[in-house]
């Protein structure tokens, strides 16, 4: 195919569909016959098909000039909504953002709604904080615009956008005996009491799957959703709980100890629900949260080379 002529003769086109006539669409163009003409002749030689056909009283659209016709007119809508949410952007005042969050990201989602709406005040949020699976359900059936969850379940529906690798970490009070540990394995663990997420939290699932087939075996004293609880419950006694990085340095109360297990380590991601086109609101606020996240595994990764490097001095 050759290469097609300029957006004017897709304009002279439109129109001369629309008059059904070369000289009336000239006419509505303010330009010569011949020109309009000569632009049609062009984009049919491009396209190698007849556009119109030529009657004794103007032109009539061919079976290819119908399906280009279409195109063009559903591109045109397609621009037009583009323009109407590139117009909403530059003075996005208001919308709604409903958001489904795991409890180890809740501070870092809100410091990223904190500093959204110093200069979106009038966009409101609801934040439902709830483990891994929940979140993809939230999302998928379109209860929330955007889910922030780690390690989670398969599914299809669920889009992921942007992730990054998180390691568990074994948290425990300051007066603990392994606090003074740079690095443990979960095998260090289990001698001391065991608080434990439920199968809902992607954490405790890393931890099965971990410690299926092997003769390591998790006999929590405690079980629960609630990360909060199991902290406070750490702090005050020997027993141990488990967190990812992200939400592992927020309780300044207890020790975050990286877990060295291979097979302990799982995805940190952000997703949408893959048929859905979010509103403007929360689009923009999902690019804040993307751009987020891919800071913090590059400050990650350069924290973990520099380690790399002074243990190998």
């Amino acid at each position: 195919m050759k290469q097609l002529p300029r957006a004017r003769a897709f304009t002279y086109f439109e129109a001369v569909a629309r008059f059904g006539s070369i000289r009336k669409a000239a006419s509505d163009l303010s330009i010569a016959s011949s020109a309009v003409n000569r632009h049609i002749l062009d984009l049919e030689q491009a396209l190698g098909v007849e556009l119109f056909e030529r009657l004794a009283r103007g032109v009539r659209l061919t079976s290819a000039g119908e399906l280009l016709l279409g195109h063009l007119r559903r591109t045109s809508h397609d621009f037009d909504l583009t323009l109407s949410q590139i117009e909403e952007l530059r003075g996005l005042r208001r919308g709604h953002i409903h958001l489904a969050v795991i409890e180890a990201v809740s501070g870092v989602v809100a410091e990223q709604i904190a500093a959204f709406q110093a200069s979106h005040p009038r966009v409101t949020f609801v934040v439902d904080v709830m483990g891994s699976q929940e979140v993809v359900g939230a999302v998928v059936r379109e209860e929330a615009h955007i889910g922030y969850a780690f390690n989670p379940p398969a599914d299809r529906r669920f889009a992921i956008v942007a992730e990054a690798g998180q390691s568990l970490q074994a948290m425990m009070a300051r007066h603990h005996p392994l606090a003074g540990h740079d690095r443990l394995r979960l095998s260090d663990c289990l001698p001391f009491p065991i608080l434990l997420g439920d199968e809902s939290l992607g954490g405790r699932r890393l931890l099965d799957s971990a410690t299926e087939g092997s003769s390591l075996s998790l006999s929590p004293v405690v079980t629960g959703n609630s990360v909060a609880v199991m902290q406070t419950m750490a702090a005050r006694s020997q027993a141990i709980c488990f967190q990812i990085e992200i939400g592992a340095r927020a309780n300044r109360a207890l020790v975050a100890i990286p877990l060295i297990d291979r097979n302990l380590r799982g995805r940190l991601v952000i997703g949408t629900s893959r048929n859905r086109q979010l509103p403007v609101a929360a689009a923009v606020f999902l690019e804040s949260l993307k751009t987020d996240l891919i800071a913090r595994q590059g400050r990650r990764g350069r924290s973990e080379r520099a380690k790399n490097q002074s243990s190998a001095v």
